[in-house]
C-alpha cells in the first residue's frame, strides 16, 4: 500500500506536482485528525480565500498542509489565525 512507504508517497507527490521537493510528513488520516483536534472548528469551515486563484482554505485543507510542513498540532490554531490575518483586506 502506498501509505505504508514514505518514499513512495514522496515520489508520488513530486511526480504530480503537489510539492516542491523539500522533505515533508505524509498527511495520513491519523495525523490530520490529531491536527484537527486542536482546531475546535468544523473541518469544512472556510478560514480564508487566498490569491492568486482565490482558493478556499478550509480548516481541513490547512490541517493537511500543516501536517506536511511538520507543524506540531498544538501550534495549528496559530497557523489558522495567521492565514486568516493574511487574507484580510487592509483598510
Amino acid at each position: 500500500m502506498v501509505a505504508d512507504n514514505p518514499e513512495t508517497i514522496f515520489q508520488l507527490f513530486l511526480a504530480r506536482g503537489w510539492m516542491d521537493g523539500l522533505p515533508f510528513i505524509p498527511p495520513t488520516e491519523q495525523r490530520v485528525a490529531r491536527m484537527l483536534a486542536y482546531a475546535d472548528r468544523d473541518p469544512k469551515e472556510v478560514v480564508a480565500v487566498l490569491p492568486p486563484r482565490w482558493g478556499e482554505a478550509t480548516v481541513e485543507k490547512m490541517a493537511v498542509n500543516a501536517v506536511m510542513a511538520g507543524c506540531l498540532p498544538q501550534y495549528f490554531p496559530v497557523v489558522m489565525a495567521a492565514v486568516s490575518a493574511m487574507a484580510e483586506k487592509s483598510l
